[in-house]
């Protein structure tokens, strides 16, 4: 009866070691790959392209919202942020083009706000 009964109790750690095992050996390249730019991006704070990967869903490059073109950051901004949409569409095209960029750039939601701050002031000193 002990002896069933120690079996048993190791089951649970054969049963993790078996599907860990097996996990580690079902890992494509191009996804560990895309895992590493992300802990870089993570810890550099600076934004890096993932490769066209075929562990992604679409097997296209992923993209986010609003970053397609200016038109389409437009229509995202409006119905995300609508406080910010209305003073972004009071900057001048140049400086939406750049806020734009900055976003595609590095997918920064908190930085979108924080570019047109910062714009508006730079063109309320100018004038």
């Amino acid at each position: 009866m002990i002896k069933i009964y120690k079996a048993i109790q190791k089951i649970p750690v054969i049963l993790f070691t078996l599907t860990f095992s097996v996990g580690a050996l079902a890992a494509n390249p191009d996804y560990i790959e895309a895992v590493k730019l992300d802990i870089n991006e993570f810890e550099t704070k600076i934004f890096q392209e993932q490769p066209n990967s075929p562990w992604l869903p679409s097997g296209k490059k992923a993209r986010v919202d609003g970053s397609d073109s200016l038109e389409s950051f437009n229509d995202f901004l409006s119905k995300r942020f609508p406080g910010s949409f209305i003073l972004f569409s009071k900057l001048e095209k140049t400086d939406q083009e750049q806020v734009w960029q900055n976003y595609v750039n590095t997918g920064d939601l908190g930085g979108i706000r924080s570019d047109i701050y910062t714009l508006r002031r730079k063109n309320a000193q100018q004038r």
